[in-house]
């Protein structure tokens, strides 16, 4: 069988028929290649169920996003609940007094009072804080108003007060800032879902319009809806800034002349270390210990786990959460990171990227222009894009990633192939001939 054969309009491509016929490749025109339906007819029940029905290959792929996209959020709703029931089985409960222990407290007797001093010679001391209700949120910076209480213990009665305050008003604010941190991921996953709604309508605009088919030109309004959408849902996404925590108050210190150290004679680790190899010595013996220093810091990383209010940020991407399937947070790391590379790029002036559109249809349509007698010369000059791009497109990418399709395509770039009728074409080979 010739290349000739595979491109008749009359070969059954993406059929099981196909694959034995002799489309292996590929280069096969469907929206799935044959083999891959030879491969699911014979070991996919439901598949095979579905194509002998005559359902649509399109229509099964959307079938198959659907349930995929359906099993992500069920894995996303059993990690949340899994982390709600370990954010409760951590809380601290205070065991409910018995009967015996409040007989004997009532039994004890009680100590007898000292005098108190007169008002003038009584001294002065801190009044204790009352102990904090058990929080039911979690973030950082809980953590170190915690430590803050505890440390404004061994300050003087004078900066002790103030710093308390200032801690106070920062614990307030940072329960706005939770707050608001909470709305703002709700938010978040609404846009997403915006998103992701105008990307299923971009992409069925967009095999419609490859059909070459339209009444009244519904599907190119249609198809220009939906990039307008799109490009929307795209730019509300990247214009939802993260809130921004409050500043922590700096802890004081007291007054008074520190005393200062005599200066010590630096001292310098021997050849062997890991500090000679980082001033820059090239010994065998400073190379393996730079080595070894750094397996052991890989390996105690990895051994640490990240912590959960680290979840669903940048911070968290960082220190290695990068599946988004398994990230427990809402947002995941991966996510988190990009919205802020995507940011940071913005506000240094960098253009974000031209939208993109499903490769697939516009593949289909240049094949289609291939067969009525275009050459890829023709194409891309008619479309102004580059021959090197076209080739990619219709037969991927050289080098490492030999073979491989592009799966996206700049949407104006897809705009102007499709824009190609084989029927404008004819006249031309006429001539030419």
């Amino acid at each position: 069988m010739s290349t000739l054969d595979l491109l008749d309009d009359s070969f059954p491509h993406g059929t099981p028929n196909g694959y034995r016929r002799g489309c292996r490749t590929a280069a096969c025109p469907a929206l799935i290649p044959c083999r891959t339906v030879h491969t699911r007819y014979v070991g996919d029940f439901s598949f095979a169920r579905l194509f002998d029905a005559g359902t649509p290959l399109a229509e099964i792929l959307e079938r198959d996003a659907a349930a995929r996209d359906e099993a992500r959020q069920s894995d996303k709703i059993a990690a949340r609940e899994e982390r709600d029931a370990a954010a409760v089985a951590a809380r601290p409960r205070r065991a409910k007094p018995t009967s015996t222990s409040r007989a004997k407290r009532a039994a004890s007797p009680k100590p007898a009072r000292q005098p108190q001093p007169a008002s003038d010679e009584r001294p002065e001391r801190p009044r204790p804080s009352t102990p904090a209700a058990p929080r039911t949120r979690t973030h950082a910076g809980y953590q170190w108003v915690d430590k803050a209480r505890a440390a404004a213990g061994q300050l003087p009665q004078d900066l002790a007060g103030a710093f308390t305050q200032a801690v106070d008003r920062y614990e307030a604010d940072l329960g706005r800032h939770v707050d608001e941190l909470a709305h703002w991921r709700d938010e978040q996953r609404d846009l997403r879902d915006r998103l992701r709604a105008a990307t299923e309508t971009l992409k069925t605009a967009t095999i419609a319009a490859g059909t070459g088919l339209s009444v009244g030109g519904v599907i190119e309004r249609a198809l220009h809806n939906a990039t307008v959408q799109h490009q929307a849902a795209t730019d509300a996404l990247a214009a939802h800034p993260r809130p921004t925590p409050p500043a922590k108050p700096r802890m004081p210190r007291p007054r008074g002349e520190t005393p200062r150290r005599a200066p010590q004679p630096r001292q310098l680790q021997p050849h062997g270390t890991n500090a000679c190899r980082a001033r820059g010595c090239d010994r065998p013996e400073c190379i393996e210990a730079g080595r070894e220093y750094h397996r052991q810091w890989m390996a105690n990383r990895k051994a640490q786990a990240i912590p959960l209010e680290h979840h669903g940020t940048a911070y968290g991407y960082q220190l290695g959460c990068k599946d988004r399937d398994h990230c427990p947070a809402e947002t995941s790391c991966a996510d988190a990171s990009l919205a802020e590379e995507r940011r940071r790029r913005r506000e240094a002036g960098i253009a974000p990227q031209a939208p993109r559109v499903p490769a697939e249809p516009v593949r289909q349509h240049v094949r289609q222009l291939m067969a009525s007698g275009m050459t890829v010369i023709e194409i891309a000059d008619s479309a102004q894009a580059s021959k090197s791009g076209v080739k990619i497109l219709l037969y991927g990418r050289s080098g490492a990633r030999k073979g491989e399709l592009p799966r996206e395509i700049e949407a104006e770039k897809a705009q102007r192939l499709l824009a190609l009728q084989p029927a404008t074409a004819a006249p031309e080979l006429a001539r030419s001939a």
